[in-house]
């Protein structure tokens, strides 16, 4: 089977969420891609949610989050604070056809590694650059987190309730959507330089490509004037619309948790529908049969719905009403779309075997199914520096020697340069559980979870 990126390489300089999004999708696709951290910067995705919430000595070699945006890739360390390193990177690039790199402008310009340094080296590399705010504008130089991308997208102006302040997603989402723009546009530009044979630079801003997400309070502005106000889960065009709690369950650890369904009902067989599904026949009419009805005794209605949603099962109150012809999506937690049966009869999971780790479901990058290949996504993330050898030996034909010299100068190396002991880390990589309930963060907690998602033994 090929892949259709294979033959393609890509020289990864991103780090976090949005550009390991991107060149994780292309990775996925078939390109053999290079991602190159420092030893005294290494990716700090590195750092978080580690197997059973514990870690060794080589935490950075751990970490759930770091091998859900790099699974697939090489690693290679190579700090740009060196001038040797900076070369060896100029040397990657005739080997490259794509140098993808997420620091804020004035950084690759520094080192000499910008698109007007590159493509004297190779003409027909293609470039992507996923900053906060793009390369140019008064904004370009602001420091750029998707905490503060989301509100300034517009998104978080209408995301809260009504007569509230504005809320963020729970997900920093401009990150991983501007992540899948940049490969869409990595994509765009592979098919224009087959075409033309030129390649190009691609100047991505996280905080445009988010933009589009709230194009309907944007749009409304634009040809009506009108601000649109906050509405929590209601509808501007239908009623009821709402997310209602359902009956509660138990967690492996014994905590209270609530269950969630969303509701929409768009007309009024629907709503007669719902009615008799929820064996309330009398709801049907009266003040609430009709739509405008429904929009003025909105709060009243909501208290009904969830008088019966109460009582429900989430997952049950769903069958139930699609098959009475009613829009419903239960609220799934975490643990719940991971044991979805559905979500494993497609395949969303990979079981991935990560060293040091040992097996784990990973959710696939790419949602699509293609009939013609298989993306190649069960694979395990890098180790730190894992490929140094293979790389710098392999592509560039340095000596054992010169190996033995870089990583004597720390040039190289497969361990962080003044890394943090773990007993200092451990507020990053081994909270303890009851701390995380203290925080709040967790719902629950079940010791038997390896053996629900059909990890067998301890894991390994």
């Amino acid at each position: 089977m090929t892949l259709p990126l294979e033959g393609i390489r890509v020289l990864d300089l991103t780090q976090v969420y949005a550009g390991p999004t991107c060149t994780r999708i292309l990775s996925d696709l078939g390109a053999d891609v290079i991602k190159v951290e420092g030893l005294k910067r290494m990716d700090i995705t590195r750092n978080f949610v580690m197997p059973e919430n514990t870690g060794k000595d080589d935490y950075w070699n751990r970490s759930g989050y770091f091998l859900l945006r790099n699974g697939g890739k090489r690693s290679i360390t190579l700090d740009f604070g060196d001038p040797e390193a900076v070369d060896l990177v100029k040397r990657l690039v005739p080997y490259a056809d794509i140098v993808a790199e997420s620091f804020t402008p004035r950084v690759m310009a520094k080192f000499g590694l910008d698109y007007e340094s590159l493509k004297e080296i190779k003409p027909e590399i293609i470039m992507i650059s996923l900053s906060g705010y793009g390369q140019t504008g008064s904004w370009r130089d602001f420091t750029a987190y998707g905490m503060g991308l989301e509100p300034a997208s517009g998104i978080s102006s209408v995301t809260g309730y009504r007569d509230g302040p504005p809320l963020r997603t729970g997900i920093s989402f401009t990150d991983p959507y501007s992540g899948v723009v940049g490969a869409g546009a990595v994509l765009a530009a592979l098919y224009y330089r087959r075409r033309t044979g030129k390649g190009q630079y691609i100047d991505l801003s996280e905080h445009e490509s988010a933009i589009p997400v709230a194009g309907y309070a944007i749009m409304e502005y634009a040809l009506t004037g009108r601000v649109p106000e906050r509405a929590g889960n209601r509808s501007e065009w239908y009623a009821p619309q709402g997310v209602y709690r359902c009956r509660g369950a138990q967690t492996g650890g014994g905590l209270a948790e609530d269950n969630w369904i969303a509701i929409t009902i768009r007309n009024d067989a629907e709503w007669e529908a719902f009615c008799h599904a929820a064996g309330h026949p009398e709801w049907e009419n009266g003040r609430f049969g009709d739509v405008l009805g429904r929009f003025r005794y909105h709060d009243e209605l909501d208290e009904l719905i969830t008088s019966w949603t109460r009582q429900q099962d989430h997952l049950e109150a769903m069958h139930l009403l699609q098959k009475a012809g009613v829009i419903a999506g239960a609220v799934l937690n975490p643990k719940e779309v991971l044991l979805d049966p559905h979500l494993r009869e497609r395949g969303a999971f990979d079981m991935i075997d990560q060293p040091d780790v040992g097996v784990r479901p990973v959710a696939r990058q790419l949602g699509a199914k293609f009939s013609a290949f298989e993306p190649g996504s069960a694979r395990p993330a890098p180790k730190l520096g894992e490929h140094n050898r293979e790389v710098l030996q392999g592509m560039l034909g340095l000596s054992d020697e010169e190996l033995a010299r870089l990583e004597e100068q720390k040039v190289i190396g497969d361990t962080p340069e003044g890394a943090v002991p773990l007993d200092v880390m451990r507020m990053f990589v081994q909270w303890p559980t009851a701390t995380f309930q203290q925080m709040g963060t967790i719902a629950g907690l079940d010791a038997d979870y390896r053996e629900q998602l059909g990890i067998k033994g301890n894991g390994k």
